[in-house]
């Protein structure tokens, strides 16, 4: 009976993509503070009292209704801990309090990636010029170190690069603006790097053409990525709780004693949640890019085209297909003199056949 209760209350809740792990960081934060409270550590002028934090035999029953409103309260905190996590991915669109702080983060993230980027092809640069010439042993020593200090330099650069989306091929908007598809937040840069570089690589737009891929993704990489995606938003939404914990703590700050190193504690631990969310962020973009690398091919198949022969063939094929697909009549960039006046047929009007425009290798094209 408690059995059947459970699996109802699970399938109300989310059916099987929900677990404990998902309502963790809310529980997590109401227990800490609920706890931090009964053990009275904000009353600077009281010791701190961990018998009453401990229940007793005869507390058995207020344990057991103090976990199940712990529970409780993760479940009801699920909703705003999930709009937080919006927030740290970079979706500071209105009505975001931060999206007046949108633009300025975005051009800091600009920045950091092009500095980056100047740095690797300036140690190339440097690397390209040395000539070793006649020297001394102590001159090669001096030589060796300052090229691994360049290495280990040129290693972070290209880290730092390697975690955020390129510009190259978009348009520009009126008055000269660039597009980007920076995001205001690292968390949301790496994963719309590994958004981008899925399909772009082919000549497909990722979001629109996965929907349709998805049904013919094989089981396992199915499964991983699901693994994948809760293990991101259970480490984002943790970084997020240790965040709130932090600000909770705050004030003991004043006890002066060893109490007060637990707001430094949650918030030291709310980064590394954060970190990590960043390494699975970008494991995760591996394997949305192994979808498109071994079932890109089921689309063309699936909607009854001849499969392309060439790359050029086939990048060629994907941008027919990604054009369809977004079902729009008309794509104007204004300012853009090539573009700004050549539409793109509705769907309804595209031709069901595709010859590829580009010839075989070792033709011409005639006949």
């Amino acid at each position: 009976m408690f059995g059947d209760l459970v699996k109802s209350g699970v399938k109300a809740m989310g059916g099987a993509s929900f677990g404990l792990f998902n309502v963790l960081p809310g529980t997590l934060v109401v227990t800490l503070t609920a706890l931090l409270i009964r053990a009275h550590v904000y009353d600077l002028d009281r010791p701190v009292g961990l018998d009453d934090v401990i229940p007793h035999k005869s507390d058995a029953s207020f344990a057991l209704v103090f976990a199940l409103a712990a529970l409780i309260g993760g479940i009801l905190l699920r909703p705003f801990e999930r709009a937080l996590v919006q927030q740290i991915e970079g979706y500071w669109e209105p009505p975001s309090p931060l999206a007046r702080l949108r633009g300025a983060a975005i051009e800091l993230h600009r920045r950091r990636r092009d500095n980056a980027a100047a740095r690797v092809q300036l140690t190339e640069w440097e690397r390209l010029r040395f000539e070793p010439g006649t020297s001394t042993l102590a001159t090669l020593i001096a030589h060796e170190r300052r090229m691994g200090r360049q290495a280990r330099a040129e290693a972070r650069d290209k880290q730092i690069r390697d975690g955020y989306p390129d510009d190259v091929g978009l348009s520009v908007l009126p008055r000269g603006l660039p597009v980007t598809d920076l995001m205001p937040t690292r968390l949301g840069n790496v994963l719309r790097r590994g958004e981008r570089l899925a399909g772009e690589r082919y000549g497909l737009d990722s979001m629109v053409v996965y929907p349709r891929i998805y049904p013919y993704v094989s089981e396992r990489l199915a499964g991983a990525m699901a693994r994948q995606l809760e293990l991101l938003t259970t480490t984002a939404s943790l970084a997020v709780s240790f965040g709130l914990l932090s600000l909770i703590t705050l004030p003991l700050l004043g006890r002066l004693d060893p109490w007060s190193l637990v707001p430094v504690a949650t918030a030291a631990l709310s980064v590394l949640a954060y970190r990590g969310a960043l390494v699975i962020a970008a494991y995760a973009g591996s394997l949305f890019g192994t979808v498109f690398d071994v079932h890109r091919f089921d689309l063309a198949a699936a909607l009854h085209y001849k499969l392309p022969e060439t790359a050029a063939e086939e990048r060629e094929l994907n941008q027919y297909l990604t054009s369809y697909l977004r079902k729009t009549e008309r794509h104007t960039l204004a300012g853009d003199s090539k573009l700004g006046d050549k539409p793109f047929s509705h769907p309804s009007a595209v031709p069901p056949t595709w010859q590829p425009s580009v010839p075989p290798a070792g033709g011409d094209g005639s006949a």
